[in-house]
């Protein structure tokens, strides 16, 4: 890492998992300079590195942003969204569950004349980015790329059975559950090394860079504001221990602070709807009316039953057994340490074709405790003590819509986040169908003798009005949030097809709030694609 200058040719701001790939790339051809600035820190720690440790860093503000939502009727009070803090961003908090997505959700984003983003080209990417080096992966997988992908290694007869069980459902048993294109079920893949460490955006591909003397990164430094002058963005203003700095930037400055950060920064700066800024004080630069509109996030809720002849996972992570698993961890660098997402992964089409799955479930072998029993005994952890299989599920695209919005000028102001759940009608009842569809899966034969009584949220909530109660506390945020810098037209959106922001010169959005629609998949791989893709156009408009 060089020393900081004031001039670069791109400053990007955000290192989280579209951030760090677009450093890095930016980057590589020695040509240009590149400053990359991040809020948090550096990650460098065993809570990030290892796996299953994502469980005891959950939470640490040290790690996380926390955005408080606006309370809702038929919403628990108080609800908060966490995402990732420091380098790697939510790429280096998360559960590390890595799907791609499927060919329609690209095809759907190069619609209007978008072909920069149609899956031709993004399966190339994945194959560039990805190293997963699977006998029988896919032939569209990538081998030898930078992001190490593997396969969750933990098998047992109730989880062998829950394959089964989707094949006696109908699902096709998928070898590689990120081939494209199809409906399936088969085991988790993660963004997890050979060597059983955390596969963030920072280890994968800023890391290895940060020697480059083009290269420069800077840690625990707030941007304040997009410095625009004439409709060209000129470069940035920071704030650290420092104090207050200007940088300049020759050619571009990139967003890339994720779905809530980017509009924030975008709104601070002058750029968005003339409401919004007139309200919080901030001299309107460019109106642009849809910048933190759209905000769109997958819908999910867990259920889960007790689990008979298989001993699951509950008892291993307390005492001396959560002992045992970290010494094997550090002998080894395998075990329940070295992974921590849902070990099978289906994806299902309960109102789509087979070729774009709307619901994805996650099942493995534990169960969690309430809220309520957690609250009253948080000594006790979060599983239960009795065996228990779980399903989170997830409404892969519901069509309710929120809102980003600042209240004032200040960049560590809160936010007003309008989640907006249940605003169109159509989500509730698909998700009365998604508990329905949980239940028919837990009942096939292959499960009959390892699936005992429905635990959460119990077979008394039976009808469409008791499971539409039930789910207003259930339901949670896949914390993928997409869509508040989406593209489309300046009348639709806020970026164009290459990602620069409409009526502002030398300014681009590339992170997870430009999608225009959230994909059928956890979004950090997806995040990690943009961030290669965007690269890619950057540099070609570069010359």
């Amino acid at each position: 890492m060089t020393s900081i200058s004031n001039e670069y040719d791109y400053v990007v701001i955000g290192a989280g998992s579209s951030g760090c790939v677009l450093a890095e790339r930016l980057s590589s051809d020695g040509k240009s300079t590149v400053l990359l600035i991040e809020a948090g820190g550096d990650n460098e720690t065993e809570l990030v590195n290892m796996p299953r440790a994502f469980m005891k860093m959950f939470g640490n503000p040290t790690h996380f942003w926390h955005f408080p939502v606006t309370d809702q009727e038929g919403r628990t009070a108080g609800e908060v969204w966490p995402y990732g803090r420091g380098l790697g961003g939510s790429s280096s908090t998360n559960g590390t569950w890595y799907l791609r997505g499927m060919p329609v959700d690209f095809d759907c984003w190069a619609a209007d004349g978008r072909d920069e983003w149609r899956w031709s080209e993004i399966e190339r990417c994945y194959r560039e980015m990805e190293d997963y080096r699977a006998n029988d992966a896919d032939p569209s997988r990538g081998r030898g790329g930078p992001l190490q992908i593997t396969q969750l290694p933990y098998r047992s007869p109730s989880i062998a059975a829950t394959i089964t069980a989707g094949v006696e459902m109908g699902l096709p048993r998928l070898d590689d559950v990120n081939t494209p294109g199809t409906t399936g079920i088969g085991y988790t893949q993660a963004t997890v090394t050979r060597r059983g460490r955390r596969a963030s955006s920072y280890q994968a591909f800023l890391k290895p860079a940060m020697g480059r003397h083009n290269l420069s990164v800077m840690t625990d430094t707030l941007v304040e504001r997009i410095d625009i002058r004439e409709r060209q963005a000129r470069g940035v203003t920071i704030r650290n221990a420092d104090g207050e700095r200007t940088i300049t930037a020759h050619k571009e400055v990139i967003l890339s602070a994720g779905a809530l950060q980017s509009p924030r920064l975008l709104q601070l700066s002058g750029i968005g709807p003339a409401d919004v800024l007139a309200k919080a004080g901030v001299p309107l630069v460019h109106e642009l009316s849809q910048v933190g509109r759209n905000l769109a996030d997958h819908t999910m809720f867990a259920m889960s039953w007790r689990l008979h002849n298989d001993p699951g996972v509950n008892k291993e992570f307390s005492g001396w057994r959560m002992m045992a698993h970290v010494a094997r961890y550090y002998l080894t660098r395998k075990g329940l340490m070295a992974y921590t997402s849902p070990e099978v992964t289906a994806l299902l089409a309960l109102e789509s074709s087979p070729d774009w799955p709307d619901v994805q479930f996650g099942v493995g072998p534990f169960s969690m405790r309430s809220s309520a029993e957690i609250k009253a005994d948080p000594g006790r952890g979060a599983l239960e003590d009795k065996p228990g299989i779980s399903i989170n599920a997830i409404s892969l695209r519901p069509k309710s819509r929120g809102t980003v919005a600042i209240l004032s000028a200040g960049a560590t102001d809160p936010l007003k986040l309008d989640a907006n759940w249940w605003s169109d009608p159509a989500d509730r009842p698909f998700m009365i169908k998604m508990v329905r569809l949980a239940r028919e899966y837990m009942r096939q034969p292959a499960l009959a003798k390892f699936v005992g009584e429905e635990v959460s949220p119990g077979s008394e909530f039976e009808t469409d009005e008791q499971i539409g109660k039930v789910l207003e506390w259930m339901a949670s945020p896949g914390v993928h949030a997409t869509g508040t810098c989406r593209m489309g037209t300046p009348e639709t959106g806020v970026v164009d097809g290459r990602l620069r922001v409409h009526g502002i010169d030398g300014l681009r959005v590339v992170d997870c709030s430009v999608m225009p629609l959230t994909p059928a998949a956890n979004t950090n791989g997806p995040a990690m694609v943009v961030g290669w893709r965007a690269a890619e156009l950057i540099l070609q408009d570069r010359g």
